[in-house]
């Protein structure tokens, strides 16, 4: 059926097999034996995932050594965050041991809400790390010098919670710039509303979008002037079905000039796996959906095809990898698409964002997005004039679209990071 899709899929499958298996013999720590003797100085500590104000981190926490560099460290903590069902974060903190004979590896959580300000994050963040530290500190010497403060009471009054709007949040989003020369002049505009509810057992997403981007060029007393206009519209409903599978419901509504569309609504049911439980998805997700439904397309010119309007059955497969080791990061899709009355109507989409730490002081970040395109179903009929190209008012044909970026990064030194020096 996609003889393009399982040319892609067939080597994805076997690197992920073979990332996976090395992924399990990595998840199994051999216990070694137990030492009562406490070590001589302060644990080693390394810490990435997330931007921290490291300044704050380092006046807070004066009983662990900061290094900058993992392969030195006496425990590698990987942070990472999820958007919570209310708009806020919820931080999962990985600390892996690296030198402690008689810890083992372990995960903790840290909640913020999206009314804190960033004094209240960092805070809790800086709170949730010196909690998740104690056992190590308590293998060192340090220990001898840590004091624990209960600022509580001994009898708590549990409220009950009285929540109006029943775990629904809503969000609006404006954002504009103007750009302004003497021959030109570029105005845009960006407006999203959001309304979510979430639930263990349910998800539901609603989300809205207008963007205008306007553009005017004068020469020679000739004012040229681009206006493109597009509106996006989705809203989802999802059931968690047990600890893997999950089903629901998705509908969508695009507008766009430059893509010569009218409108464009979806219905789509879909089907999904996690071959891993969703409680470990803050260290590794792999999953596959399935989506099948109608799509009714209306068009502002005749399209190459002689349609101003079309009636489409879709499907969609998608695949989906993301590992956070302390060696690195993963993040590999892949999403296949046809319509049922022309398979050759299809697009074929790999992308992946891998961050792979090879030795100490050296690490290689790459970046790779590909595109097999054959389903732009949607250009019109007549041929784009020089003026539109030039001011980018039409989508223009291509079977392919590629983006790859590569980066390393080298560092070396000293490994410790404790000093906080704010000077100019």
């Amino acid at each position: 059926m996609f003889y393009r899709f399982f040319i892609v899929i067939l080597p994805v499958i076997f690197s992920v097999n073979f990332i996976l298996a090395a992924d399990n013999d990595t998840d199994t720590k051999i216990k070694a034996r137990y030492s009562y003797d406490k070590k001589e100085g302060k644990p080693k500590v390394f810490i990435e995932g997330i931007r921290l104000d490291m300044d704050y981190m380092r006046r807070n926490m004066r009983f662990v050594d900061f290094v900058n560099d993992p392969a030195v460290s006496d425990v590698h903590i990987i942070i990472n965050s999820r958007i919570s069902g209310s708009g806020g974060q919820v931080y999962s903190l990985m600390f892996t041991n690296k030198t402690f004979e008689t810890l083992s590896d372990f995960t903790i959580t840290c909640t913020t809400a999206s009314s804190d300000t960033h004094d209240e994050v960092r805070k809790k963040i800086t709170d949730a790390i010196s909690l998740g530290l104690m056992p190590f500190v308590n293998q060192t010497q340090v220990s001898d010098k840590i004091s624990i403060r209960y600022s509580g009471k001994d009898e708590m009054n549990k409220a009950e919670i009285n929540d109006p709007w029943h775990n629904w949040t809503f969000r609006g989003d404006f954002n504009g710039d103007i750009n302004l020369e003497q021959s030109r002049k570029n105005f845009d505009y960006f407006v999203n509303f959001r309304a979510d509810k979430v639930t263990e057992e349910w998800k539901f997403r609603n989300s809205a979008r207008m963007s205008v981007r306007t553009k005017e060029y004068i020469s020679e007393g000739e004012k040229y002037r681009s206006e493109n206009i597009s509106n996006y519209v989705t809203s989802s409903v999802v059931k968690s079905l047990s600890t893997r599978w999950s089903a629901g419901f998705f509908g969508s509504y695009y507008n766009s000039n430059y893509s010569n569309t009218v409108y464009s609504i979806t219905f789509k049911p879909a089907i999904e796996y996690n071959i891993f439980p969703w409680d470990v998805s803050d260290r590794k997700v792999f999953t596959l959906a399935y989506y099948i439904g109608p799509e009714w397309k209306k068009y502002y010119e005749e399209t190459i095809y002689g349609r101003f309007d079309d009636s489409l059955w879709e499907q969609s497969f998608r695949l989906n990898l993301q590992l956070v080791k302390t060696w690195g990061e993963i993040n590999s899709g892949l999403d296949a698409t046809n319509y049922l009355n022309d398979f050759t109507k299809n697009r074929i989409t790999f992308d992946s964002e891998i961050s792979i730490r090879i030795i100490r002081g050296f690490s290689v970040n790459l970046n790779f997005r590909a595109e097999n395109v054959h389903d732009q179903i949607y250009l019109p009929q007549s041929e784009a004039s020089l003026e539109d190209i030039l001011l980018n008012r039409v989508q223009l044909p291509s079977t392919f679209e590629l983006y790859t970026g590569v980066g390393v990064r080298i560092q070396f030194g000293s490994i410790y990071n404790n000093i906080v020096n704010n000077r100019l």
